[in-house]
């Protein structure tokens, strides 16, 4: 099923409006059939930056950092 950028931001920022307001979703990279993606968010723990990952076959997050 491979993914592409735009896909990956659409994966990473349904996931984390969960629990956040999302500001901005930047996809970083594709490296051994995962991407990486860095989303500056806000909560009530304040501001910060989560890192997710996703698989490229089944568009699954692996991570959240």
């Amino acid at each position: 099923m491979a993914i592409n950028t735009k896909r990956v931001e659409d994966i990473a920022r349904n996931f984390l409006q969960q629990h956040h307001e999302v500001y901005n979703i930047k996809v970083g990279g594709f490296k051994n059939g995962i991407w990486s993606a860095e989303a500056k968010v806000s909560s009530s723990a304040g501001d910060l930056v989560r890192k997710v990952k996703v698989s490229d076959t089944t568009g699954q997050i692996i991570s959240v950092e």
